[in-house]
């Protein structure tokens, strides 16, 4: 299949009633659209916009930012950042983030891939141990595949708990409402179990 301008590729996990899982067992699902929804379009505009004011890669940016500041990071290896963003939209949202810039999730490295289950399954357990195994959504945003070489675009895992639900007025204006705070969220996941 060859990729083009008017194709999206989306991976995804639905765990969970409240995250729209449908079968019960553990299994992601991959699905192409003849059409690249309008927020991804925007995500990427924003991203091209960034790059030619400052001349860097925004997720680079704001993956040195997380490192530096660490209040928000989950858990660090060698190759990935798992960390609370900024802004989260809802409560315990993580960003999984390569350290290296790659735009297409399809480019990883076999040592990449190692080093992503584990941090993935990490981040699930505590998930999983801290908030009672709460439904969740994770999406793996990269581009497609025509600007895989992109120097704007990074590929990341977003994981999205489904702990709060969105009412009127986020419905309404598209504006999310967390009630948390990520620094917070952060070091609550971070403490050990004792």
């Amino acid at each position: 299949m060859q990729a083009h301008e008017n194709m999206m590729i989306i991976i995804f996990r639905n765990h969970g009633a409240r995250a729209g899982a449908s079968l019960i067992h553990p299994h992601s699902q991959l699905i192409v659209t003849s059409f690249v929804p309008h927020h991804i379009r925007w995500r990427e505009e924003e991203a091209q916009r960034y790059f030619d004011e400052w001349g860097r890669c925004v997720f680079c940016d704001t993956l040195d930012f997380e490192r530096r500041e660490q209040r928000r990071v989950v858990l660090d290896n060698k190759t990935f950042l798992a960390f609370v963003p900024f802004a989260a939209e809802v409560p315990f949202e993580i960003c999984i983030m390569p350290k290296k810039h790659q735009a297409d999730f399809g480019d990883i490295t076999d040592e990449e891939k190692a080093d992503l289950a584990y941090v993935l399954r990490e981040v699930l357990g505590k998930l999983h141990q801290k908030l009672n195994d709460p439904d969740y959504n994770y999406i793996i945003n990269t581009s497609a595949r025509y600007r895989a070489g992109e120097p704007q675009l990074h590929w990341y895992l977003q994981i999205r708990p489904r702990l709060t639900t969105r009412a009127g007025f986020e419905i309404g204006s598209g504006i999310s409402i967390n009630p948390s705070i990520p620094e917070d969220d952060a070091e609550f996941l971070r403490q050990s179990e004792n």
